[in-house]
């Protein structure tokens, strides 16, 4: 059986190490996350970049195989002994590759954001698919079922033909509500990443 290493990019810092890292002003760009005790977190997405090589490094000093990054945000590469699985790049590959055929040719992605605030962020993320964006937000931490099936119900109406849950904190029963309301393809990171992973792990 293979085992598994958890290292939290806020892990070791105090409340106020972690009130630090908020994000300061509008072009501070929002990562969304959960502490350990279910409290959720607004970062800042430069303040997580930065301490993103520091949490590779402990992780090679650990001496995994490889190392998966458990957040949807965009991170540039960093430099590591092992292969690390960025699920942005994950989720973007397969969405451009659903969609090839139609570029330019009326597609509609819907992307379910953390927090409104994140809607330009991400619109600039999937820019490049070549369709049409459309945005709903919803937290993946403190929504309750009536919020899930209401964001569902809205997304519903925009007649998309996809949708991207832009989140690892979403969850399979989010995912599920969304497929039955929309009765359309939805992306969920977290189970893609699994099955990269679980192919990895093969030998």
């Amino acid at each position: 059986m293979p085992s598994f290493e958890q290292l939290g990019l806020l892990d070791g810092l105090s409340c106020e190490g972690i009130a630090s890292l908020a994000p300061r002003g509008p072009d501070d760009q929002t990562l969304v996350t959960r502490l350990r005790d279910g409290t959720e977190v607004k970062l800042s997405e430069k303040s997580a970049v930065e301490r993103l090589p520091w949490a590779v490094a402990e992780m090679e000093h650990r001496d995994v195989d490889f190392i998966v990054l458990f957040c949807t945000g965009e991170f540039p590469p960093v430099e590591s002994k092992v292969p690390v699985l960025y699920p942005s790049a994950i989720v973007g590959a397969v969405v451009s590759a659903v969609f090839s055929s139609k570029k330019n040719g009326g597609a509609r992605l819907c992307v379910i954001a953390p927090a409104s605030e994140q809607i330009p962020m991400l619109a600039r993320k999937w820019g490049t698919a070549g369709v049409t964006l459309l945005f709903e937000s919803l937290s993946p931490y403190t929504s309750g079922d009536s919020e899930i099936l209401d964001c569902a119900e809205r997304v519903a109406q925009l007649r998309c033909d996809m949708v991207v849950l832009d989140c690892i904190g979403y969850t399979e029963k989010v995912r599920k509500i969304f497929t039955k309301v929309t009765d359309k393809p939805v992306m969920l990171p977290r189970t893609m990443l699994a099955r990269i992973a679980a192919e990895i792990m093969t030998r």
